[in-house]
């Protein structure tokens, strides 16, 4: 079954990186969203089954779009990953507290994005 992935960033540069990444390494489609309002409201059409979050997101952050997600039932389940600048003591545990089932800090290390990809996608054979 192919995997989808909701991708919420705010830079262009960074959403087109990473949908190039998980369409041309891992089975799965990939949508996007600008900010945490249009990925509320994405994820209800998308049904994802990963949402990767940026937290600094213009018009509603990525902490207040992942609350949302987490409070509503029909959403609640889908893992979401908090992509952040901000990787210094305490803000993965902060991030996972606020509701983030996972962390990635930017810049992206390849060999750690694609590490905790392979726990929610299948990675294509090389």
């Amino acid at each position: 079954m192919v995997k989808s992935v909701l991708v919420v960033e705010d830079s262009e540069t960074n959403r087109q990186l990473l949908c190039d990444l998980l369409e041309k390494v891992f089975y799965c489609t990939v949508a996007t969203a600008a900010d945490g309002q249009e990925a509320v409201d994405s994820v209800k059409n998308v049904n994802p089954d990963l949402v990767l979050m940026d937290v600094g997101l213009p018009v509603m952050d990525g902490l207040a779009a992942t609350k949302i997600l987490k409070a509503d039932p029909a959403t609640s389940g889908i893992p979401v990953l908090a992509l952040t600048g901000f990787s210094g003591a305490g803000d993965e545990e902060r991030l996972l507290a606020s509701g983030f089932d996972g962390f990635l800090a930017k810049p992206f290390d390849l060999a750690k994005l694609l590490e905790k990809m392979r726990g929610y996608l299948t990675q294509r054979p090389l």
